[in-house]
């Protein structure tokens, strides 16, 4: 097994990476600036990978990369290095990105200089990017990089620097004789699992400018493409590198084949459709809108110039980077198959900050929906959040409810998960909790907040042999009453969305809630939870989507219907007395009954399990305990 030293082993590419270099038994040693970050990226590891990763404290900026002495020696134990230290930042100033990645570039290939003189260098592994001009023979090259020049000058201070870095390591490599290997990756996205994207500058930069409504044409020709490869198929590659003891290429383009991916102007209409926009219609020459945005239009259209850049038409050599696949049983790739996490995933983190997680809680995706889990014992638990809310909030609930395992899931169009587009709404959302269930290997205690209730009782019907207990938190048991404006709104599909998306400021939400008893006063509200709430209703798909509920409830339901004989499985409603909107009356507590369902009376608001996380988790133990 190799010693690799990796750089940007804490950024989007290089944690697959380490993850995986670890996972396969090498040793890894990882060049950080921020110890916090490393820190977050050892806890998403088993205690195995963790046993195989070691940070040392640097800056590619500094000579000798910064290290200590004894640091330095450590790293004179490696056999490979593995360069992905430049973050992915088309606006990088340019003074910040020549002493970034050029001149790190140099600082690092004095270390790799004198690990080759030692003779323990195998492979010094360099990931720039497609668009690079450079190729195998242009270590041959006189051109002084450190030298002012225009090279590249419209590409920006990012691009610019990182191709002059390629050709700077070319050259090193073939003055003096070191084993290079450069990978150029295309756009990366999240990986297969998830669609996690953390990356918002690449592709995100396209799902931006859709979603604030600044693509008003559809970039015409099939033959432009936008390539894209998601991030764990492309950190097995680089390790199939590492493994491989006699490479017989210096540059591996790491693309999916166009075959996989899909032109441009159909890629545009899929992200229009998984944000839940209409899709533009005009075509529009590629070249020219990248003209147009290179000269002044970029500023017009709100759009960065270098947005477009990574569009092309050329086909690329990748037979090296397909043999390496094949070598690793990677198997094909449908881009289309997977996006619609990824643009869920970009649009949630275009909205809002990425919430702080624990570091117990990892993500996941179940029957299509992004999920967080926390391993445990005994019967898992799964909660579902209501409106105006996402899985993040039930964070604090989940973490209180034990040792046992805990599912958190974005419903479909909310957070984090692809919309599931079903003709009929509120069937799509019951099924994908009933589908959500299905897949869960052991029955669970299912508990839905609101209209995830609504969502929990009606799917649990569907798969009683996968419920060990039910709980509905605070579930909408009939119609709520609404304003002449509200039911106005609920009339025209555009005007309600207008409203959310443009009109409901986060002091309107506020307000709202407290006058229809969401929380009983501002003390309760979760930290930053009505601002979160307010900036990803800005989003179309999330909008869209409280939209289509909030018409079902305006314009169709009427009641939650109780079964006329008792369930198959135990159930408990928790009720919040101090709700306003909702009220649990005599008989629908009689219905109730008569189905076997349990009542428990708490004197909270409607969103309780947010406000008050820990007495929720307390009752709901209780429950749970009393039945096991």
């Amino acid at each position: 097994m190799a010693v690799v030293f990796v750089t940007g082993a804490t950024g989007f590419i290089g944690k697959e990476l380490t993850k995986q270099l670890a996972r396969s038994g090498h040793t890894v040693l990882a060049l950080v600036r921020s110890p916090e970050k490393w820190d977050e990226l050892l806890m998403q590891m088993t205690p195995t990978e963790r046993s195989n990763c070691k940070a040392v404290r640097g800056d590619l900026r500094k000579e000798g990369l910064g290290l200590s002495a004894s640091d330095y020696e450590q790293v004179l134990r490696a056999t490979i290095i593995i360069h992905a230290g430049a973050p992915m930042d088309i606006s990088l100033d340019e003074t910040v990105a020549r002493e970034l990645i050029l001149q790190g570039a140099s600082h690092l290939a004095a270390l790799a200089n004198e690990l080759h003189k030692q003779q323990r260098l195998q492979k010094l592994i360099h990931i720039v990017g497609y668009m690079s001009p450079f190729d195998d023979e242009s270590g041959k090259l006189a051109t002084d990089v450190f030298a002012p020049t225009d090279f590249y000058q419209e590409a920006g201070g990012y691009e610019k620097y990182k191709f002059l870095a390629d050709l700077y390591l070319r050259q090193e490599a073939y003055q003096k004789g070191m084993p290079l290997v450069v990978v150029n990756p295309c756009t990366i996205i999240g990986p297969r699992s998830t669609g996690n994207t953390e990356q918002t500058d690449g592709f995100g930069l396209v799902i931006s400018s859709m979603r604030r409504g600044k693509i008003p044409v559809l970039p015409g020709g099939k033959e432009w493409w936008l390539p894209l490869l998601s991030v764990d198929d492309f950190a097995q590659v680089i390790v199939g590198i590492v493994e491989t003891n006699h490479i017989e290429h210096q540059t591996y383009y790491a693309l999916n084949e166009r075959s996989a991916t899909p032109a441009f102007s159909e890629l545009i209409s899929l992200m229009a459709k998984e944000l839940r926009m209409k899709p533009p219609t005009i075509p529009f020459p590629v070249s020219v809108l990248k003209k147009i945005l290179h000269n002044g239009g970029s500023r017009l259209l709100g759009v960065p110039a270098n947005s477009m850049d990574f569009l092309v038409k050329k086909d690329f050599p990748l037979a090296p980077f397909q043999q390496m696949k094949a070598k690793k049983s990677i198997d094909a790739y449908d881009v289309a198959a997977y996006l619609p996490s990824v643009i869920a995933d970009l649009d949630y983190r275009l909205s809002v900050k990425d919430q702080k997680v624990p570091p117990c809680f990892h993500r996941e995706q179940i029957a299509g929906m992004a999920a967080y889990k926390k391993e445990g014992s005994g019967t898992p638990w799964l909660l579902v959040h209501g409106l105006f809310s996402e899985m993040s909030d039930l964070l604090p609930l989940a973490e209180q409810l034990g040792e046992q395992e805990v599912w958190l899931l974005d419903l479909p169009g909310f957070g984090r998960s692809p919309y599931h587009h079903h003709e009929k709404p509120l069937e799509g959302f019951i099924e994908a909790v009933a589908e959500a269930l299905r897949q869960l290997p052991s029955p669970v205690h299912l508990a839905g907040h609101s209209f995830g209730g609504l969502l929990a009782w009606e799917a649990a019907k569907r798969v009683p042999e996968k419920i060990e207990k039910l709980y509905l938190l605070q579930p909408p048991l009939h119609a709520p009453k609404y304003s002449r404006l509200q039911a106005g709104l609920g009339k025209s599909p555009a005007l309600l969305q207008f409203f959310l998306q443009k009109q409901l400021t986060s002091a309107k939400l506020e307000k709202a809630m407290l006058e229809q008893g969401v929380f009983q006063s501002t003390y309760e509200m979760p930290k930053g939870y009505v601002e979160k709430a307010g900036k990803l209703l800005q989003s179309p798909r999330i909008s869209k989507t409280h939209t289509d509920v909030l018409r079902y409830f305006m314009n169709e339901f009427r009641q939650m219907a109780v079964a006329t004989q008792p369930l198959p499985f135990p159930a408990q409603i928790v009720w919040g007395t101090q709700d306003k909107t909702y009220q649990l009356t005599k008989g629908a507590e009689d219905a109730f009954r008569k189905a076997n369902v349990e009542i428990e009376r708490l004197s909270v608001a409607h969103h309780f399990p947010l406000s008050h996380p820990q007495l929720t988790a307390t009752v709901l133990l209780q429950m749970r305990h009393g039945k096991e």
